[in-house]
């Protein structure tokens, strides 16, 4: 591994941005799998209809998200209650809900198949997520 010591302040700002981005897209894909396979359970084994399985299926993939972030992407930042840093990544999250939902409605009402739109839709809403709560949930 190389040291950072020499590093300029922007380079290692850079570096330890890509370096939680990378953690982030890690706990995601968890969270995507979770939000895939809640997706499919209601949709297609329970027969739930899709605008109310996608909230539920994203909304409990949050929570899953919310505290792999807590533990290991952001686990040197954040200050406060961890009640407080929940509320705010659930209230990002939702923008980021509403950007995931609408897609997959949409691409779905024009013929995509529903998994392959909430792909789509989730993909869009991780900028979304990440952007915000590396600014707000866990600023320094």
């Amino acid at each position: 591994m190389q040291s950072t010591e020499s590093w300029t302040r922007p380079a290692l700002r850079v570096w330890t941005l890509t370096q939680r981005f990378q953690k982030f897209v890690v706990v995601g894909a968890i969270g995507l799998v979770v939000n895939q396979g809640m997706l499919y359970l209601l949709v297609s084994m329970t027969d739930v209809a899709l605008a109310l399985a996608s909230p539920v299926s994203i909304v409990i993939s949050m929570i899953v998200t919310f505290t792999l972030n807590e533990l290991w992407t952001w686990h040197d930042r954040g200050h406060g209650r961890v009640g407080q840093r929940a509320v705010m990544y659930g209230t990002i999250n939702s923008g980021g809900l509403l950007i995931n939902a609408g897609i997959l409605l949409f691409l779905h009402g024009h013929g995509i198949h529903y998994l392959l739109a909430n792909l789509v839709g989730a993909g869009l809403a991780a900028i979304w997520n990440f952007g915000l709560n590396n600014m707000i949930t866990w600023r320094k």
